[in-house]
Protein backbone atom coordinates (compact mmCIF):
# COMPACT_ATOMS: atom_id res chain seq x y z
CA UNK A 1 0.00 0.00 0.00
CA UNK A 2 1.80 3.46 -1.07
CA UNK A 3 0.75 6.49 0.47
CA UNK A 4 -2.02 7.91 -1.47
CA UNK A 5 -4.18 4.32 -1.06
CA UNK A 6 -3.41 4.67 2.47
CA UNK A 7 -4.78 8.74 2.88
CA UNK A 8 -8.07 6.95 0.58
CA UNK A 9 -8.39 3.82 2.88
CA UNK A 10 -8.65 6.56 6.20
CA UNK A 11 -10.95 8.86 4.18
CA UNK A 12 -13.33 5.92 3.28
CA UNK A 13 -13.03 4.57 6.91
CA UNK A 14 -13.55 7.95 8.37
CA UNK A 15 -15.73 9.22 6.31
CA UNK A 16 -13.76 12.12 5.67
CA UNK A 17 -12.67 13.93 2.53
CA UNK A 18 -9.10 12.75 0.88
CA UNK A 19 -7.20 16.55 1.55
CA UNK A 20 -8.28 15.93 5.17
CA UNK A 21 -7.25 12.69 5.37
CA UNK A 22 -4.26 13.35 3.70
CA UNK A 23 -3.02 16.57 6.22
CA UNK A 24 -3.42 14.22 9.17
CA UNK A 25 -1.47 11.66 7.55
CA UNK A 26 0.80 14.45 6.90
CA UNK A 27 0.59 15.48 10.29
CA UNK A 28 1.17 12.49 12.00
CA UNK A 29 4.29 11.50 9.76
CA UNK A 30 5.72 15.01 10.66
CA UNK A 31 5.10 14.46 14.70
CA UNK A 32 7.08 11.66 14.57
CA UNK A 33 9.97 13.06 11.87
CA UNK A 34 10.34 15.71 14.73
CA UNK A 35 10.45 13.49 17.61
CA UNK A 36 13.19 11.47 16.26
CA UNK A 37 15.21 14.14 14.84
CA UNK A 38 15.04 15.55 18.12
CA UNK A 39 16.28 12.33 20.04
CA UNK A 40 12.94 10.80 21.26
CA UNK A 41 11.32 7.41 20.73
CA UNK A 42 7.54 7.57 19.79
CA UNK A 43 5.74 4.77 21.42
CA UNK A 44 2.24 4.03 20.04
CA UNK A 45 0.13 1.85 22.48
CA UNK A 46 -1.04 -1.64 20.61
CA UNK A 47 1.07 -1.05 17.62
CA UNK A 48 4.78 -0.39 18.53
CA UNK A 49 7.70 2.00 18.66
CA UNK A 50 9.73 4.33 16.26
CA UNK A 51 13.28 4.75 17.31
CA UNK A 52 16.91 5.63 16.22
CA UNK A 53 20.10 3.87 16.50
CA UNK A 54 23.65 4.25 15.60
CA UNK A 55 24.94 2.06 12.91
CA UNK A 56 29.19 1.29 12.63
CA UNK A 57 29.66 4.28 10.79
CA UNK A 58 27.88 6.79 13.33
CA UNK A 59 24.59 7.29 10.28
CA UNK A 60 21.33 7.57 12.78
CA UNK A 61 18.83 5.22 11.13
CA UNK A 62 15.32 5.33 12.10
CA UNK A 63 13.58 1.87 13.27
CA UNK A 64 10.45 0.68 13.74
CA UNK A 65 9.65 -2.31 16.66
CA UNK A 66 6.20 -4.00 16.27
CA UNK A 67 4.45 -3.84 19.93
CA UNK A 68 2.98 -7.28 21.42
CA UNK A 69 -0.61 -6.36 20.05
CA UNK A 70 0.21 -6.08 16.58
CA UNK A 71 2.53 -8.77 16.31
CA UNK A 72 -0.37 -10.71 18.38
CA UNK A 73 -2.55 -9.73 14.78
CA UNK A 74 -0.15 -10.61 12.54
CA UNK A 75 0.42 -14.34 13.87
CA UNK A 76 -3.33 -15.53 13.99
CA UNK A 77 -3.95 -18.20 12.02
CA UNK A 78 -6.44 -18.17 8.36
CA UNK A 79 -8.82 -20.55 10.79
CA UNK A 80 -9.33 -18.33 13.94
CA UNK A 81 -9.91 -15.38 11.31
Amino acid sequence: MNRNEFVREIAKAKGISRTRAYQSVNAVMDTIRMALLNGDEVEIGGFGTFAVVKDLKGERIPVFKAGKALKSVMNISESEE
